[in-house]
């Protein structure tokens, strides 16, 4: 059979970097980073209107999403959850705007499911991530594997060789993802 593997496809955001990565992370913890974007790659929003940026993350994030699945189909899996964790809030933009892009995400992308997070100390290596709901939920059974997937994460991050590093557009061909 060519039952594919469930794994919960995982967004990491930097907010101070303004950059992403996506990985899978399977119901037993374990973690495989996938693909993340330069820094800068989120800068767009910075010093937009409040409903451009809005319109902006979505869009890109929805490209991420984009990414992961196709990387994680090659790979034989595909995501059974959506979990989404920013380091904290968007920096230079208004205090809603972490919410109300997590809101978008959870309202209007149900299966699979979306979980939105932010860390209350960011992205620092050791012991458990500290995270903070903002939108969505996550069974209970998903949160053991989570935070075993998210500690084997962030502990890659610095490194460069974990990842690929998704190419930029060259410009005028629509949104970066």
């Amino acid at each position: 059979m060519n039952a594919k593997e469930p794994v919960l496809l995982t967004v990491l955001i930097e907010t101070a970097e303004l950059r992403w990565y996506v990985a899978g992370i399977s119901l037993t913890g374990e973690a495989a980073p996938l693909v993340r974007s330069e820094s800068g790659n989120l800068k767009p929003y910075v010093g937009a209107e409040f409903d451009e940026q809005v319109s902006f993350l979505r869009h890109r994030l929805s490209g991420v999403l984009q990414r992961g699945c196709d990387r994680l189909w090659g790979r034989r899996k595909k995501p059974c959850h959506i979990v989404f964790v920013a380091d904290g809030p968007f920096a230079q933009a208004p205090p809603e705007l972490t919410r109300r892009v997590a809101e978008h995400f959870v309202d209007w992308m149900t299966s699979p499911p979306v979980v939105f997070f932010t860390s209350r100390h960011a992205f620092r290596d050791g012991g458990p991530l500290p995270l903070e709901q903002v939108a969505g939920r996550i069974d209970e059974a998903y949160r053991a594997p989570l935070a075993s997937g998210l500690a084997v994460l962030v502990g890659a991050l610095g490194d460069s060789n974990a990842w690929e590093t998704a190419p930029p557009k060259p410009a005028g061909e629509g949104p970066q993802t």
